[in-house]
């Protein structure tokens, strides 16, 4: 297996579709100024077989370096566990003579990919990687919205959204050029709350020319209360980006309205999957965040963060 660098447009004709769009030359492209430098390697024998993204910070190659997740990119379904083998010793090799002190590769939830992932984390642990975290991640596949819905969540679940209803909020999607009144909610949320924002509204515009995305707003008597940003990051799934209400209107328990409507929402869009994202950071949970998740009816699966060290 030998392996390639090359530049943006060949890794994008190469990988056209990749599975998730975190993987995307174009929005790695976009993001490049993130990071010292963008490598775009494929891994080639008979023909390519895998390809990756790297940014270089600190001497370590990352992938992703600006998205939650990245990680290899398959040129066929029918990828062996060889080839994979293969192409993690070409690069290490490769990294090795680059004097590479290390590389972090965070692969995204196996429901994205699932054969594909367990193939790619059973090579990383054989070739060496340790994993350095393991996040729980928190998604909600639309089948569960039924009829039933309301009688399946928690019942403090229950009990919240019927507060909610009874307070006669509004959901909104807004269109794309009134947008920055969903982030402007965010933003405040994340400022009362004491918690960094990590994208500015000029980044989520430039992600945008690369990226579907969604914005909605929860209204009471016409004052915006709570907001959500959604991404369209794979077929037919999409991941919750930013969400969050504003403390003052607590009482109206924001968020289990904010939720409900975007369940109904992209189930009636034909989406199967809403990636509400982590509630661990450096594996550590956020208890609150967990359980609210759960008592809205999301799944958990595992987000591994893996290592290697090469000096």
């Amino acid at each position: 297996m030998e392996i390639f660098e090359v530049d943006s447009k060949q890794y994008a004709d190469i990988f056209s579709k990749p599975y998730h769009f975190f993987n995307a030359a174009a929005f790695n492209a976009i993001n490049a100024y993130k990071c010292e430098q963008v490598f775009y390697l494929i891994f080639k024998d008979s023909k390519t077989r895998l390809g990756i993204i790297f940014g270089l910070r600190d001497n370590k190659l990352v992938s992703p370096f600006s998205a939650p997740f990245g990680g290899f990119e398959s040129a066929s379904d029918d990828i062996r566990l060889q080839q994979i083998d293969a192409a993690l010793e070409a690069l290490i090799t490769w990294a090795t003579s680059k004097k590479i002190q290390g590389m972090r590769i965070v692969s995204p939830s196996f429901f994205y990919n699932e054969n594909f992932l367990n193939k790619i984390y059973n090579c990383l642990y054989r070739a060496g990687f340790e994993s350095n975290n393991i996040e729980l991640n928190y998604q909600f596949p639309t089948q569960k919205f039924t009829e039933n819905y309301q009688n399946e969540i928690w019942y403090n679940a229950r009990k919240n959204l019927k507060r909610a209803f009874q307070a006669e909020l509004t959901f909104e999607k807004l269109a794309n050029e009134n947008a920055k009144e969903a982030y402007d909610v965010i933003a405040q949320n994340r400022k009362e709350r004491g918690f960094p924002l990590r994208m500015t509204w000029e980044q989520v515009q430039e992600t945008m020319t690369v990226m579907t995305a969604d914005f909605f707003l929860v209204k009471k008597d016409e004052t915006p209360i709570g907001a959500a940003v959604v991404f369209h990051v794979a077929h037919q799934m999409v991941q919750v980006i930013y969400w969050g209400d504003l403390p003052q209107y607590s009482e109206y328990k924001t968020m289990n309205f904010l939720s409900f409507h975007l369940f109904q929402y992209y189930k009636q869009q034909g989406i199967k999957i809403i990636d509400i994202g982590p509630s661990t950071e450096d594996s550590v949970p956020n208890y609150g965040l967990c359980e609210f998740k759960e008592s809205i009816g999301c799944d958990i699966s595992i987000k591994t963060e893996f290592y290697k060290k090469l000096q």
